[in-house]
């Protein structure tokens, strides 16, 4: 073979560049036919973006603040989000639009009728459905560059350590006090970055937890849980309003992924009112605490304490639905309410006077239990004890699920002296279920 000048010398490298180029591709196809491809893919996933990723982030990416260096982060950062309710909905949307290289969703609960209003993940044929389930189907059909995993339980003391550490941030998105305070624990001892939100009728708050050097943990936050914590169920909750918490909750993790929290917020909570006072707040909020059992310098609950159960959430937030055990015969079934109220009675019906305008049985008299706890003698009271001791007749508490009517009998035991009072076992919701089906259910 003879000398090559030069001009085929450059032919030959470019041939064989492209030949190169070819065999590269052949070798990727056979790898990904083989199922082999798994950690080719991953490698590939986290340092480049596909041609149609930069379509579909492209918007982003004109952002300053995220760029492309930004929308790879995003990619390489796993994201768990406990809770897919009214938090979690717009999260999850967010989230995945974003491109979160993993998302992961833990929730136990089945899409209800109540829940559409303000889950707008869900729609009517997600009912009965896994959330988590009918949340990833969604989700996927939006973005399926995603990693999608589903936890269909409740955390818990023994498999909380077990998902949170997979994750690089943790969105929560529950609304009970022992998950918040176990999701707390578990972030700071995992060192994972935690971002808080909660919502109730027409107000919410956002918080970044776990980041930076003076940021507090949760249990730093709020060191003793609250006595009493409504929920939405309850409260209520207009949907706007928790879509803007479980929005924003999206963004801070957005910027705790790109490292964009500065860091005065580190120490800041953001106020949301839908309709009262000033729309948005950043409050002043405390520091790393030396005194937190979790993460001060004298730590008492590690790991292990959480893991083997030594250390009782329960018993920390207090009874776990906050409401007393009665006797078994100063309560009565709603079938036996239906058969006694044939006789002279008074119904007592101790709801709140919003709830009670939605819906209320025939002849029943509305005291509200915040006014049984707030006065000795409310005027509606006194009525009916005048007429319980002129006629003798028994009085049926009743409120929603049966919770606030154990309350109310209690004190109108041992505070008011009326002792012919009974409660009415699952309320108004379970009268719906067993006795009359028209009754509203809300």
């Amino acid at each position: 073979m003879g000398r090559m000048s030069r001009s085929e010398l450059n032919a030959e490298i470019a041939r064989l560049k492209t030949r190169i180029a070819e065999l590269e591709n052949d070798i990727a196809e056979l790898d990904k036919d083989s199922g082999s491809a798994g950690r080719e893919t991953e490698t590939e996933t986290e340092t480049e973006l596909g041609l149609e990723e930069y379509i579909r982030y492209g918007r982003q990416m004109l952002v300053p603040e995220i760029g492309k260096p930004g929308q790879l982060a995003l990619k390489k950062t796993k994201v768990l989000v406990v809770g897919a309710g009214g938090l979690g909905c717009p999260a999850l949307t967010y989230l995945a639009g974003a491109g979160f290289g993993t998302i992961g969703m833990v929730d136990e609960d089945t899409v209800s009728l109540s829940n559409l209003p303000r889950q707008t993940v869900y729609s009517g044929s997600s009912i009965g459905m896994l959330k988590v389930d009918a949340a990833v189907e969604v989700l996927r059909s939006r973005n399926e560059n995603v990693k999608y995993v589903c936890y269909p339980v409740a955390v818990r003391h023994d498999n909380v350590f077990d998902i949170v550490r997979q994750y690089d941030i943790v969105l929560d998105c529950t609304d009970t006090a022992m998950t918040r305070y176990l999701l707390g624990d578990a972030t700071r001892l995992l060192g994972k970055p935690l971002i808080s939100a909660s919502a109730l009728r027409t107000e919410a708050q956002i918080v970044v937890l776990n980041v930076g050097p003076d940021g507090p943990c949760y249990r730093c936050l709020f060191p003793k849980p609250p006595q009493h914590v409504d929920a939405c169920s309850d409260a209520g909750i207009i949907g706007p309003v928790v879509a803007v918490a479980g929005t924003v909750q999206a963004l801070e993790a957005m910027k705790v992924a790109l490292g964009q929290i500065p860091t005065g917020q580190q120490r800041t909570m953001t106020l949301f009112s839908g309709i009262h006072g000033p729309t948005w707040r950043s409050v002043r909020i405390r520091g790393w605490q030396r005194s937190c059992i979790v993460c001060g310098d004298r730590a008492t609950v590690s790991e292990w304490d959480i893991t083997s159960g030594k250390y009782d959430y329960s018993e920390f937030c207090g009874i776990p639905d906050g409401y007393p055990d009665i006797n078994s015969s100063h309560s009565i079934s709603v079938k036996e309410l239906e058969r006694r109220i044939k006789s002279p009675h008074v119904l007592l019906d101790v709801r709140d006077r919003t709830q009670y305008g939605i819906c209320n049985l025939p002849g029943s008299i509305n005291v509200p239990l915040s006014e049984l706890l707030g006065y000795d003698h409310p005027a509606a009271l006194c009525s009916i004890a005048d007429r319980v001791k002129a006629e003798a007749v028994p009085v049926f508490v009743i409120c929603r699920f049966g919770n606030d009517s154990r309350t109310a009998v209690q004190l109108l035991r041992s505070s008011h002296r009326i002792g012919r009072v009974f409660d009415v076992t699952g309320g108004l919701d379970m009268w719906t279920e067993h006795v009359d089906s028209s009754f509203p259910r809300y």
